[in-house]
């Protein structure tokens, strides 16, 4: 809903939209101290070891010359990429600065959608999933919020008008406004379950887990699509 409801806003007030993602958004989150002191939650400790073959590549880094592998583990101030803690981490920093720099309060419909207001008006709408953003607003507002966004996570690829964000490619017309949106590149990359229980045994005989789990897997794929295929709901 919030996916569309930035375009319903756009086309309906003649605003432009724009897209953009974070670089290395999962290194720029909030520390583990952070995040304790946001969340109440005890300190996580996650430490790590390197592959043998990094060791005389760390040593040359200021401060490690004396790292040992045999004595000592590497230290994570704050959750990276391929950590779970990574993706919450990063949303609670970005949060922040929506919020406190920005003025985007978060919708009760979903933290994730957040709106400016001017004098009692609507003056941007945005829709964040982790660091794939999508903004709509006249012009200046929204690279007035983008400003303040890069001052804190550096500098960000940005695209008007015609892009895919989460999936779900949009074109604008910029001279009406108007908005379509297709999901058929996203639909073409679905890929069909290929498993030997498919071609063996009984079809009347329950499936194992590993099957179950893929089936599971592809329709949440396919209902993703429903988001622009509405005549799929009956499946």
């Amino acid at each position: 809903y919030s996916q569309r409801l930035v375009c319903s806003e756009a086309a309906l007030r003649g605003w432009p939209i724009r897209s953009t993602d974070i670089s290395k958004a999962f290194l720029q989150g909030v520390t583990y101290e952070e995040l304790s002191q946001l969340t109440g939650e005890p300190i996580r400790e996650v430490n790590f070891t390197l592959p043998r073959q990094c060791f005389e590549i760390l040593r040359q880094i200021p401060g490690f010359e004396d790292f040992s592998e045999h004595t000592e583990v590497l230290h994570c101030d704050k959750p990276g990429t391929g950590l779970v803690d990574a993706p919450r981490a990063f949303s609670m920093k970005l949060a922040k600065i929506t919020k406190d720099t920005c003025g985007m309060m978060p919708t009760s419909v979903d933290n994730e959608l957040v709106i400016k207001f001017m004098s009692g008006c609507l003056i941007c709408i945005m829709a964040k999933h982790v660091d794939d953003l999508k903004l709509a607003g006249p012009k200046d507002v929204i690279i007035w919020v983008l400003k303040q966004i890069e001052k804190v996570f550096g500098e960000l690829k940005i695209i008007w008008h015609e892009f895919t964000n989460c999936g779900l490619r949009h074109i604008q017309d910029r001279t009406t406004f108007e908005i379509s949106l297709d999901q058929e590149e996203y639909i073409k990359n679905i890929k069909p379950i290929q498993h030997a229980e498919l071609s063996g045994p009984s079809s009347e005989r329950p499936c194992s887990a590993e099957l179950t789990q893929l089936f599971m897997s592809l329709l949440g794929a396919v209902a993703y699509s429903l988001m622009t295929r509405i005549d799929i709901a009956v499946f």
